[in-house]
């Protein structure tokens, strides 16, 4: 028997994934609180299902629930793209003094110490993901609101997974604390190493995020998206229709690559039951393969292969290199922000004063602005070399088919029949 009935939260059928996994951690982490099994919260959820109010698509994969630091998660498998996405859980008032005042004092770990990935808060986090790495599951995307944005964007990131989708998040870190240096060159050093996309949604008037700017010397490691929607900090506020178009409209198509990849798989598939067929008449015109035809055979077969393998890369580094393009103008966005905020808080101190203030602070133009860009340059030549790589082999088979047909008439004359 539950002891505790998970809540209607405004979801619907059709919402948006990574804001329907944000808002439902809310109600899984009071679950798992109250001891509820994840068995009997996947009953739950079905339920919810059933009612058309939480998305069909999604299947509820694990949670998890760390009483040491009140920290919690939850692991939904999409069933539209085969895909898992994660969301960790907010500030959760619902709970008690005692639960809630590990939530509240996180955020002063934020402000003042700025915990990174290997710090002992995240140690069930950590466990989850890898737990979930381990058992197949291909996680796609992480996401989070509030504290749970914060959470999901270090475990985005550590864990390098590909997109992180983030709704009225807290900063990664806030440079005007007195942060402990490992820490913060940690953070440092976790942004630098990640390639994916992070996109924070805001709403206009949320508190914590007031104008995009947060809290002075706040950091935000990835897009800043405003919904001009006059509303403020609860999840809630991003489900109603004007959200979720706007969400589906600036959030990348995460499908897509999916839907691409599958047609480009049922392309070959087809390609080599053709190739088969042909097998099929040549042994049919007597006696077994010629020598020629086994050699044509095999190689129509490697090129069916390795232009299978080749466009199913070319769809990843396409969009993988959009978001470097997008991610070198966010690095000159955020030295020109950060010099902005930095002007604004040391009003009465020069252009020097206040450069050696960031510069105490790590926060330097090479760090923020160009050592990102000429990293995101290199690694833009590297996927253009990959690419370079299939064409020339995929010219150097075609050439080979090329010239065994044309020494061979009778293959040739098969092929045109």
């Amino acid at each position: 028997m539950s002891n505790y009935d998970i809540k209607d939260k405004g979801l619907k059928k059709e919402t948006e994934v990574t804001s329907a996994v944000a808002t439902i951690s809310y109600e899984v982490e009071n679950a798992k609180v109250n001891g509820v099994t994840n068995s009997d919260i996947n009953i739950q959820i079905n339920d919810l299902k059933d009612n058309g109010k939480f998305p069909s698509n999604l299947q509820l994969v694990d949670a998890f629930y760390d009483p040491k630091t009140s920290s919690s998660g939850v692991a939904f498998l999409d069933n539209s793209t085969g895909k898992v996405v994660v969301g960790f859980t907010g500030t959760n008032l619902d709970n008690g003094i005692l639960e809630s005042a590990k939530d509240i004092g996180q955020w002063l770990n934020i402000a003042f110490k700025g915990d990174g990935p290997s710090s002992a808060y995240f140690d069930a986090s950590n466990k989850f993901m890898n737990d979930l790495k381990a058992n197949g599951y291909d996680i796609d995307t992480v996401t989070g609101h509030s504290l749970g944005g914060r959470n999901g964007t270090i475990m985005g990131m550590e864990h390098n997974i590909p997109n992180i989708i983030l709704y009225n998040s807290a900063p990664l870190m806030n440079l005007l604390g007195n942060l402990k240096k490992s820490n913060q060159q940690e953070l440092s050093d976790l942004f630098g190493r990640y390639s994916g996309n992070i996109i924070y949604f805001v709403s206009e008037n949320d508190p914590l995020n007031k104008a995009a700017g947060g809290v002075p010397g706040s950091i935000y490691p990835g897009k800043i998206i405003i919904i001009k929607n006059g509303k403020e900090h609860d999840i809630t506020g991003f489900l109603t229709k004007e959200e979720q178009d706007f969400i589906r409209q600036h959030t990348p198509d995460l499908n897509k690559i999916y839907v691409a990849q599958k047609k480009v798989q049922t392309d070959t598939t087809k390609k080599l039951i053709g190739l088969e067929l042909l097998r099929a008449k040549f042994l049919k015109s007597g006696g077994g393969l010629s020598a020629s035809e086994e050699i044509y055979l095999d190689a129509s077969e490697a090129l069916i292969l390795t232009q299978g393998m080749s466009k199913t890369l070319q769809i990843e580094i396409d969009d993988i290199k959009k978001m470097y393009r997008e991610a070198k103008k966010d690095s000159d966005k955020l030295w020109t922000d950060t010099l902005k905020t930095a002007d604004s808080i040391g009003s009465t101190l020069h252009q020097g004063e206040v450069l050696d203030s960031l510069n105490g602070g790590g926060a330097t133009e090479p760090i923020v602005r160009i050592e990102p860009k000429e990293e995101y340059e290199q690694k833009i030549s590297e996927l253009s070399s990959i690419q370079q790589e299939y064409y020339e082999l995929i010219g150097q088979i075609q050439t080979s088919i090329n010239k065994q047909v044309e020494t061979d008439q009778e293959l040739a004359r098969q092929i045109g029949g």
